[in-house]
């Protein structure tokens, strides 16, 4: 009986850190995609919205998932989020201190009145992490 329960034991700690190690692994490793009119100081967003004016800057973040996860890309859509509807992609965004991924979509003329749409990659990846999307008026 007294062997049995060092074996129970330790089979049931493997048992946790394969499956802690699976999660940790398989999990997004960006989350929370948000648009705002600003950033803060620290690189946080502020003044979060899905609504902007023309003329505004869009900002979008996304908070860092995982600590190894510095470089992003952001790829920004006019319509829904389709391989068509593409117009620009911002490639090699870092993280900043606050552990957000921050990209500034600045268009000089203003962006058209509609719908848009922002999606964020591990950089080299195919696999989309999180999405915002937003309306643009007059």
């Amino acid at each position: 009986m007294k062997k049995a329960i060092p074996i129970v034991l330790g089979i049931f700690l493997l048992g946790l850190g394969i499956f802690l190690v699976y999660e940790f692994a398989t999990e997004p490793k960006i989350v929370e995609g948000v648009t705002s009119k600003a950033i803060d100081d620290k690189g946080r967003p502020s003044d979060i919205t899905n609504l902007f004016t023309q003329g505004e800057t869009v900002y979008f973040s996304a908070k860092r998932n995982r600590f190894w996860t510095n470089e992003a890309e952001v790829v920004w859509y006019k319509g829904e989020i389709k391989q068509e509807n593409r117009f620009l992609v911002e490639e090699e965004v870092l993280v900043n201190d606050a552990k957000y991924f921050t990209a500034e979509l600045s268009v000089p003329e203003g962006l058209e009145e509609g719908h848009y749409g922002v999606t964020i990659y591990v950089k080299g990846k195919k696999i989309m992490e999180t999405h915002a999307e937003f309306d643009v008026k007059k």
